[in-house]
Parts: structure tokens; sequence; C-alpha cells
């Protein structure tokens, strides 16, 4: 997003009902909000300009699927040199079962979400890939046992007026 958006009440309810079903048609979602299809077409239209909304997804059950286990990996660099901060990153991108990675503080470097179908394959993708990388100094792996909460839905009450 490179210029400032201001949300009006209407884009919050716009944004609501997207994220409850994005497939939601412009009528659909007038009739929940209030407002005209077209007015509805406009501001999701705006909304998509300025980067508040990237894109459509579908949200998948990974265990229904398979993939049964949930793993938040923790991950400490030997060195932290251009080369491997690049190499890491890539290796990321490109490992199908990384969901989510995080750079943050403390006494790791990053935080991985990764999915699996058991321990096993949890292994296999430390050992025969991520530590082959010859740069890891520590992962730690929290197994997730119970789900409490799960979205990537973006209240709307929580977001600032005002965006930049």
């Amino acid at each position: 997003m490179d210029r400032s958006f201001e949300l009006s009440e209407l884009d919050r309810k716009i944004l609501d009902a997207l994220q409850d079903d994005a497939r939601l048609s412009s009528q659909d979602i007038a009739h929940r909000v209030s407002s005209s299809p077209s007015s509805v077409w406009r501001r999701i239209r705006a909304m998509e300009d300025a980067g508040v909304i990237s894109g459509f997804r579908v949200t998948v059950d990974a265990e229904k699927l398979g993939l049964r286990e949930t793993i938040l990996v923790n991950v400490r660099l030997d060195r932290h040199t251009p080369e491997t901060t690049a190499a890491f990153a890539e290796f990321v991108r490109n490992s199908p079962q990384v969901l989510e990675c995080y750079v943050g503080t403390g006494a790791h470097d990053y935080t991985l979400k990764v999915v699996a179908a058991d321990m096993r394959s949890h292994f296999d993708f430390l050992q025969e890939g991520m530590i082959q990388l010859g740069f890891i100094a520590q992962t730690d792996s929290t197994v997730v046992m119970t789900k409490i909460k799960e979205t990537s839905q973006i209240a709307s009450e929580i977001i600032p007026r005002r965006l930049r």
C-alpha cells in the first residue's frame, strides 16, 4: 500500500462480510451491509487498489487432508551473512510444509509454522532438509496438541481508521 487510505464504516462492514465468505457476490454483500451493489463493488476495488485486500483464498483443513501435525519450529542460524539469510529464506519459500515464517527477536532468528503427516515426516524435513543447509545452529520444535484459535481474519474493530 503506497498511499494513505481511510476506511469508512462501509469498508469495515464489507471486509467483515468478505472475510466471513469471500465467495459472496457484490449483491449479497450489499444486502448484508445495507448498501448498493455498485457502491460495494467500487469500495472493494478501491481497497484492492490501496492494497488493503490482497487476494481471495480458500481455507483448507490440513488435518482432513492427512496433515495431522502442526509444529512451531524456532530456528537459530550459526552465522548471519547475506548469503545464509538469503539461502534460508529461499529454503523456506521452497518448502511446501512451511505455512508461515516470521523473523523475530529473542533467542531464535525465525519461527516457522509447519504441517506434517506425522512426526517422522517432520523429522525428515528437519534432518534431510533444514539441517543440510549447513548453517543451522539450533532448532526447537513445539508440537501443537490442540488449536484454541486459528484464523487469518482481521476484525474490523481493531483496524485503525487511517491506514498508511
